[in-house]
């Protein structure tokens, strides 16, 4: 209801919009969505901090790795207890 408020269709950028045959022919009746929706303008978020937002996901991933290569070893280890 948010983009349909009147609950009815109606063209919006980026989602959906509405075309005559005549707009069809002259895209040589392509079908391709892309062709007619275009791209939705991004919202930008005066609060968003983009250098927090990089160290957080840099710290992610290094406990991330860390992980990795923890479980690296104890299958490592595993397989040679196994013999494989």
């Amino acid at each position: 209801m948010e983009r349909f408020p009147e609950g009815k269709l109606r063209d919006v950028e980026g989602l959906v919009k509405l075309v005559d045959k005549v707009e069809l022919k002259e895209n040589d009746w392509s079908l391709t969505a892309g062709r007619y929706v275009g791209m939705a303008s991004e919202e930008e978020d005066p609060d968003f901090d983009f250098s927090e937002t990089m160290r957080a996901i840099h710290a992610e991933l290094e406990g991330l790795n860390a992980q990795a290569g923890a479980l690296e070893k104890k299958i490592s280890i595993n397989f040679k207890k196994l013999r494989i």
